[in-house]
């Protein structure tokens, strides 16, 4: 049965969709892909990525091409455009029997392909798309080695498809280019529209736009058949609302409307969001990437983002990460590989101040991944048919994102650069398509487009807290950190027993090794972490104990990077954790995990990114305020210092006025084995943030030496057995429901510091509720401290059962309520 037809002109999103030859066909929702079609029709099961059941699946049937299929309406005596945003790999298009586009010509996923139908056209019409998967060698899009390969290679219409009706003249595209004067009271906006004239005769009109703020005029005379014309306008706006990320001020949007005219009479409309605001990314005197936001530099503390495996999220799923990654304070997501089925990330974070760095991915850099050969430090990118289908892809997937004020750089190499011939090509285009900063690459190198400025020196494996303040040659707090981080961050418990199941679940099975990464050299499984675990509190003893202590060490190093960076600006400039999510369920880099449970060092990045923060400097042993952009204010500085065997050996109180920017040395001489509370307090005596650290006595000892990619190895590692030897705390709690949620008061009723300690709300069926965001967790309290923290029960959801767990107390469970 062929999908119902759609409306005369708009997306056309009702498809069904068969293999090749076979009668089985589904109704699907385009944009998808083949597998996560079938997955959502149920096709492959339940918990597909559960164990090794992945493993298993039968890929063949993606070895012959898959057919989609609509049924569309159109208007008689109209020109009609066919629009295309991804197809991935190879296409046949054929509309009512005819074919428009063949797959020797129309491959790639990341081509826009726009198709004039008018003579095609009838009232009724069927469109058919023949797709065959990407080879082995070709410039896929590409998970690369972060998780087991789709299982179609991502094949399928994995972005949307679109009818264009109009009587003559078609609005095919527009660009608002901002610049702010330096007072940012007053704004220049270049707009500049892209018509296309599909009649057989030529045309006069006007192009009419309006705004909030101002409007436009521009006449277009004798636009000939056929012909491509940009039309460029001129507008200023006084009293702009400016946008900013969310940590700086509010990130204000505005929408155009523009047409064209004939008369009174509207040819074909298009509308455009878009922000005013500046972008600079200059390199500095000491080579490092600094981008500067309406004339005020940023540091940049982002992470980096995938796609789900098949393809699959959501509106709602989207959204609900963005909200996460505003709740760990972070203002920046970095897209290596252009992802998206649609633009609705990029608007997520245009709405949510949210920076983004774009740009092409590692997968056309190295041959295991992208199967054709390497040339140099220049990567697979080479020879005159690969090269015009990244110039291509370069063109089209710009002019798809220059709208968005969050993109603030465009990269076209992550690990290696463009070869000069292949670079030449995309500066020209950069020069005449945008206007943001463009980076050569995501590693410190050189080429026509200049110095970088960033490095990609890693860690990808686990380092101590103390790494990210003492390096001084690889990822250390110095520059821009493009990706890297503490390797395993290992789910909580309820997320880990799905993924791994009971059987491999105690004793470490098979199944911790698969969903690790997939690379055939490093982070394929625990034992580097588990060496680590071992030397800084002692070999896990079961599987309460591993977590435990994997938990610590994932929120100690992911705080501490962010920290590290935070203390050390205008030198450090920038931070990319690799990663922010997962493409399935997986236990290496993430901040949260595939089922959207926040891991241990979720709560460590967040603890990091406060505002107005107290911090551990673990290279001076002394206590740092950070602030990246809250306005100078004074603040109190309440500090207090636990020996190892809880008891209070130092107390301290300093006022503080704090300034953006300008890290400052508080309390200095702290050290380890310690325990060290800090308390931010406002002028009003309102809590502004607060910060715990088990200081060891001595800091790690790193193999400088043989520093590698991945990572650097280990010699010695810092020593909290003093943690382990913690004796058991007495820790009440109390909750109480809310309107929206809950409110927990937790109680260390004993005189000794009460560790790690983990609150969670879980659905009738044991499982961790995704979206419920606590404002504090996997937090410790001194004797006699308590706190009250809180959290939103997610839209749909009532109720939950709210337990505690700790390092050194015992389990308690509040129940449903």
């Amino acid at each position: 049965m062929i999908g119902c037809a759609s409306s005369q002109a708009g997306p056309l999103s009702q498809w069904t969709m068969q293999q090749e030859g076979s009668a089985q066909s589904y109704q699907v929702e385009v944009p998808c892909t083949v597998a996560g079609a079938l997955h959502q029709a149920g096709v492959f099961g339940q918990d597909i990525y559960d164990g090794l059941r992945y493993k298993e699946l039968d890929t063949t049937p993606f070895d012959t091409p898959w057919v989609f299929t609509t049924r569309f309406a159109a208007e008689k005596g109209k020109q009609h455009v066919l629009r295309f945003e991804g197809l991935n790999y190879f296409a046949d298009i054929d509309l009512n029997g005819q074919r428009i586009a063949s797959s020797d010509t129309t491959f790639g996923p990341y081509c826009v392909w726009e198709f004039d139908v008018t003579k095609l056209v009838k009232r009724n019409n069927t469109l058919k798309v023949t797709l065959r998967k990407a080879p082995k060698a070709c410039m896929n899009a590409g998970y690369v080695d972060w998780n087991p390969a789709p299982l179609d290679e991502s094949m399928g219409i994995f972005r949307p498809v679109t009818l264009i009706s109009t009587p003559d003249v078609q609005v095919q595209d527009v660009f608002v280019k901002p610049q702010l004067n330096e007072t940012l009271d007053e704004a220049r906006l270049t707009v500049e529209v892209t018509l296309v004239n599909r009649s057989a005769k030529s045309v006069d009109g006007e192009v009419a736009a309006s705004f909030e703020g101002g409007s436009f005029k521009v006449p277009v005379k004798a636009l000939a058949a056929g012909e491509t014309r940009k039309v460029t306008a001129d507008v200023t706006v006084s009293q702009p609302r400016v946008w900013w990320t969310r940590e700086m001020g509010t990130p204000e949007m505005y929408h155009m409307d523009v047409e064209f005219r004939k008369g009174a009479k509207v040819s074909h409309a298009k509308g455009v969001d878009f922000g005013i605001r500046n972008i600079e990314g200059i390199v500095d005197e000491r080579g490092h990437r600094q981008f500067i936001l309406n004339g005020r530099p940023v540091l940049i503390k982002g992470a980096g983002w995938t796609d789900d495996l098949f393809m699959e999220d959501t509106p709602q799923s989207l959204k609900a990460q963005m909200e996460m990654v505003c709740d760990m304070g972070l203002n920046t997501v970095r897209f290596e590989n252009i992802w998206g089925k649609d633009p609705y990330i990029y608007d997520l974070c245009d709405q949510m101040g949210i920076l983004a760095l774009v740009g092409f991915s590692c997968q056309w850099e190295w041959e295991n991944y992208c199967g054709m050969p390497e040339v140099g430090k220049y990567g697979c990118i080479n020879g005159p048919e690969a090269e015009a289908l990244a110039v291509r892809y370069f063109k089209d997937q710009v002019i798809w994102l220059r709208n968005h004020p969050a993109v603030i750089g465009w990269l076209t190499g992550s690990d290696r650069i463009p070869n000069p011939r292949l670079e030449e090509q995309y500066l020209a285009l950069y020069k005449e398509l945008d206007y943001r900063p463009y980076v050569c690459s995501a590693a410190k190198m050189t080429s026509l487009g200049g110095p970088s400025g960033m490095k990609m020196a890693g860690p990808y494996e686990y380092v101590g807290p103390d790494y990210w303040f003492v390096d001084t040659k690889f990822g250390g707090n110095y520059g821009f950190n493009t990706e890297t981080g503490p390797g395993l961050q290992i789910p909580q418990e309820e997320s880990l027993r799905r993924m791994i199941g009971e059987q491999d679940l105690w004793p470490i099975g098979p199944a911790w090794a698969y969903h690790c990464t997939a690379s055939g050299s490093h982070m394929n499984n625990t034992s580097f972490q588990e060496k680590s675990m071992e030397g800084t509190y002692g070999a896990a003893e079961s599987l309460e104990d591993y977590l435990r202590k994997a938990h610590a060490l994932d929120y100690d190093s992911s705080r501490s990077m962010y920290e590290a960076f935070r203390c050390n600006v205008p030198v450090a400039t920038g931070i990319v954790q690799w990663m922010l999510n997962s493409a399935w369920p997986s236990l290496y880099w993430q901040l949260y995990d595939w089922y959207g449970i926040p891991c241990a060092g979720y709560y460590g990045v967040k603890k990091a990114n406060q505002p107005v923060q107290a911090v551990y400097n673990y290279k001076e042993h002394a206590v740092y305020v950070v602030n990246d952009a809250v306005a100078e204010a004074g603040y109190s500085l309440k500090m207090k210092v636990f020996d190892a065997a809880s008891k209070l050996i130092r107390e301290e109180e300093e006022a503080v006025v704090s300034c953006p920017r300008e890290p400052k040395k508080v309390f200095e001489g702290i050290e380890g084995p310690c325990f060290v509370s800090l308390q931010l307090l406002k002028a009003d005596g309102k809590p502004a943030a607060n910060n715990f650290y088990c200081v060891p006595a001595k800091g790690g000892d790193y193999d400088w030496k043989n520093g590698d990619w991945w990572g650097i190895p280990i010699l010695e590692t810092p020593d909290l057995h003093f943690v382990t030897d913690l004796p058991e705390a007495h820790v009440l709690i109390s909750a109480n429901r809310m309107d929206c949620g809950y409110c927990v008061k937790v109680e260390n009723q004993s005189d000794v510091i009460a560790y790690q300690l983990i609150l969670k709300a879980k659905d009738a069926q044991g499982n961790l509720i995704p979206g419920i965001l606590w404002t504090d967790n996997f937090f410790s309290l001194v004797p006699g401290e308590s706190r009250t923290v809180c959290c939103r029960l997610p839209e749909g959801c009532d109720r939950a059962d709210i337990s505690l767990i700790g390092w050194n107390n015992k389990e308690i469970d509040e129940g449903i309520l």
